[in-house]
């Protein structure tokens, strides 16, 4: 039951990015992946997100569409309410409510 809800919540997050613009992808991914790694909470994401992470970086593909795609649901998983500041503050209020309202599951934690 928990993978379904991941893999809706990549469906939903694959959709809302569209409108991040690409020029923002360097900034956003180095910051989402601070909040990812300083999660203080061990096996905060599942593993095969945490596979699909690390594969990305090492092949220099977390500053793209599919990188922050798995960047911000696994950083909306171990700190959503950072997650969405750091969205705010870059400008991105309309991915920060789209994101909440698919999250409510994350959120009500």
């Amino acid at each position: 039951m928990k993978e379904r809800s991941i893999n809706s919540r990549s469906a939903n997050v694959m959709g809302t990015l569209e409108v991040i613009p690409s020029s923002l992808y360097g900034d956003l991914s180095k910051k989402l992946t601070e909040i990812v790694l300083n999660s203080k909470a061990k096996n905060a994401i599942p593993s095969e997100l945490a596979k699909k992470i690390i594969y990305l970086w090492r092949t220099d593909h977390l500053a793209t569409k599919t990188g922050i795609e798995a960047l911000i649901e696994g950083a909306i998983t171990v700190d959503a309410a950072m997650t969405f500041q750091l969205l705010d503050e870059l400008g991105l209020g309309e991915v920060s409510i789209a994101l909440k309202g698919t999250n409510s599951d994350v959120l009500s934690k």
